[in-house]
């Protein structure tokens, strides 16, 4: 009966020790979604900044280009640039005025 007792006491503390363990690993694993959902939001921000700076570098290339009296080939790349600017706003117009 002493080996069953003894048995069963090394079980029951194998199991508290595993309960202490996995409130750790919980407890970790709480703080590592944090972690990752503030990581996520801050990338959200990184990728629009980038896209802003993106677009007033293509807006300063096209302005740069007409400022400096361009030649034809430049000039025609930024009538391009220009007209597919204004496309792309009269289409996000189109696509409000389904919406509304």
């Amino acid at each position: 009966m002493d080996n069953l007792e003894v048995l069963v006491s090394g079980i029951e503390q194998k199991a508290v020790s595993l309960r202490g363990r996995l409130s750790g690993v919980e407890m970790e694993n709480r703080q590592l979604k944090a972690k990752l959902q503030e990581l996520q939001v801050s990338l959200e921000v990184y990728k629009q900044k980038v896209k802003e700076l993106e677009n007033k570098n293509s807006i300063l290339k096209v302005s740069g280009s007409l400022n400096r009296n361009p030649g034809r080939q430049e000039s025609q790349k930024a009538r391009a640039f220009i007209d597919g600017m204004v496309k792309e706003i009269d289409r996000c117009l189109r696509l409000l005025d389904q919406q509304e």
